[in-house]
């Protein structure tokens, strides 16, 4: 059994991200959780099913060399081959990326491909199904756990209020993963700086067609509520407050 697991990068939200109408441009980036939890699924199969598991990166030329280190991780964890997809374009929509993915994977002759359910920065969630889609075989989403029977893949859905469902899956299939079934395994730094030293990433161009029907017309932040401060004693601050109150009609 083959696995593929998708692997993206996301903006930092901890770090400052400047917006202009053009573009969105992040500071930094770290890997997507969702994404990291996809690969831990993964490699959770492999130790049931004895796959290989290959950890697919993508990015593109402004990115290339931050997923490093998130692939570096995923081999110190047990991956077995390491992937750096390399975008043609740095400016697209998920249903671009999708088809481009798509065109790369249909002869790798891979049965599971996993994917985090979504992305901080795309939460329509829509990469898996599209994926899908695009290679014309099953999909399903809300994945956390996943196991192999007799041929099919075999996984719990979230259903939400608490509920799950279980489902019996053809494969090939794409699975959309809310979290892996166990904990994200701890890589401890000497082993990861072992791994980046020891890893082989192979590069590939991934080819992103441009799609006509959706443009973007600007990118920009919401205004700001206004906020008043109300400075003084608190007997001061206390009539102030009451008055702003009344002006309200709360009062």
């Amino acid at each position: 059994m083959k696995i593929c697991a998708i692997l993206r990068l996301v903006p930092d939200l901890v770090e400052e991200i400047e917006i202009s109408e053009t573009e969105i441009t992040p500071f930094a980036y770290i890997a997507n959780e969702r994404d990291e939890h996809a690969v831990e699924e993964a490699l959770v199969l492999k130790e049931k099913s004895g796959a290989t598991v290959d950890v697919l990166g993508i990015v593109d030329e402004d990115t290339e060399t931050e997923i490093d280190e998130p692939l570096a991780m995923a081999y110190a964890k047990g991956a077995d081959n390491l992937i750096k997809a390399i975008l043609s374009r740095s400016t697209y929509r998920r249903i671009e990326v999708a088809k481009g993915l798509a065109e790369f994977l249909k002869d790798k002759e891979y049965d599971v491909i996993m994917v985090g359910i979504q992305a901080i920065d795309a939460f329509a969630g829509t990469l898996g199904g599209m994926l899908a889609r695009c290679m014309g075989i099953p999909y399903i989403g809300g994945v956390v756990e996943a196991d192999v029977q007799d041929g099919n893949l075999v996984v719990k859905k979230e259903l939400g209020g608490g509920l799950l469902g279980e489902y019996k899956v053809s494969l090939p299939a794409v699975v959309g993963v809310v979290s892996a079934e166990r904990p994200l395994k701890f890589v401890p730094f000497a082993k990861l700086r072992q791994a980046m030293k020891k890893a082989e990433i192979e590069e590939v161009e991934i080819e992103v067609p441009e799609l006509e029907g959706v443009e973007v017309l600007r990118y920009y932040e919401p205004p700001k509520p206004e906020i008043t401060l109300l400075e003084g004693e608190p007997e001061e601050i206390a009539d102030k407050l009451v008055e702003v109150l009344k002006e309200l009609s709360v009062l």
